[in-house]
């Protein structure tokens, strides 16, 4: 008798244990989504967003601007937070599911998560949007997308010649014109200074990323940084060669080269091959300058620029009758 109370005895212990394991489980932080409550903080567990590295976001996802940004937000509390979406502090999209096309370009993503007690939360990172084949671009350089309100812009690009028309936030650019691979048109002379970004557009109304201009009454800083300094004296016979094999290392599409220069002659930069490193050209399309005096020869690096180091040997001075004296990059 005593043998059958014990086991009874027992087996609702056992009952009661599993009880309060399955209530436990149900209502334990394993499963934050459905069990915080609207006075809880919000939370955006995905771990496919990538973290923060030497002071910067990474990037989320790199696409085809004919590929709609599609991602999914996990946040929580679940029944009682918005999510909201920012590119370069711009609200585009509402809800934990974004489903959009955007223009090509690089831009900061802010995802931002609001209870509706107002407590938020946010995740910061980049989406890279790249331009398709034959898409009309514009190159980096800082120093054409520094502009004035009512200055003419001049952005070297490619494929430009479908470009009709440019705005920038809500403003639409006046003169705008293409001469080879220079875009030019004013900015609107009431705009207001700040960043904008560049809106394409082509005759049927079809719309590229043109990247972001600065917008200031503010001069170009300067950031100059000299790479070789001396005294060289350029003749046919001996071409300047001290750079050949490390000017590509300074070099991106957008950098500003200048080379400082002394004399009475004549002379370029080019690749090993004696090609002109803008044009690829080759003597007597070559295109060497007239030096007289002191003067500073400026030129504008490109991908192709930097490809045809890669392919033709590296980089030189070439010409006669000048003295180089010093190198710099911007």
């Amino acid at each position: 008798m005593k043998t059958n109370i014990s086991i009874k005895s027992l087996c609702r212990t056992l009952l009661m244990l599993m009880s309060v394991m399955v209530f436990t489980a149900c209502s334990s932080d394993d499963d934050p989504i459905f069990t915080a409550t609207e006075n809880d903080s919000p939370r955006i567990l995905n771990t496919d967003i990538p973290e923060w590295s030497n002071g910067e976001p990474g990037t989320l996802l790199t696409i085809n601007r004919d590929a709609k940004f599609n991602f999914t937000v996990i946040a929580t509390p679940v029944d009682y937070t918005t999510v909201s979406w920012f590119l370069d502090g711009e609200k585009i999209a509402e809800g934990n599911t974004i489903d959009q096309f955007v223009l090509a370009g690089n831009y900061l993503l802010k995802i931002v998560a609001t209870t509706t007690k107002g407590k938020e939360t946010s995740r910061t990172t980049r989406l890279v949007v790249l331009p398709c084949e034959g898409d009309p671009t514009l190159g980096n350089n800082e120093k054409e997308r520094w502009l004035a309100p009512g200055a003419e812009a001049a952005i070297h690009g490619s494929n430009l010649e479908k470009v009709a028309s440019v705005s920038m936030g809500g403003y639409e650019c006046s003169q705008v014109s293409v001469v080879g691979d220079v875009l030019r048109f004013v900015v609107p002379s009431d705009a207001a200074l700040g960043d904008y970004r560049l809106v394409l557009k082509d005759a049927e109304g079809n719309s590229y990323g043109g990247g972001k201009i600065t917008v200031t009454t503010d001069p170009y800083p300067v950031k100059e940084e000299t790479i070789w300094e001396g005294s060289f004296n350029v003749t046919w016979g001996t071409p300047f060669d001290e750079m050949k094999t490390t000017m590509i290392n300074y070099c991106k599409d957008g950098t500003i080269l200048r080379a400082y220069v002394s004399g009475n002659g004549q002379g370029t930069a080019t690749t090993a091959w004696w090609n002109n490193i803008l044009t690829g050209k080759s003597d007597p399309e070559r295109g060497d300058i007239m030096i007289s005096g002191d003067q500073v020869l400026e030129y504008v690096m490109t991908d192709f620029s930097i490809e045809l180091m890669k392919q033709q040997d590296g980089f030189l001075f070439v010409g006669d009758g000048y003295t180089l004296k010093r190198i710099t990059v911007e």
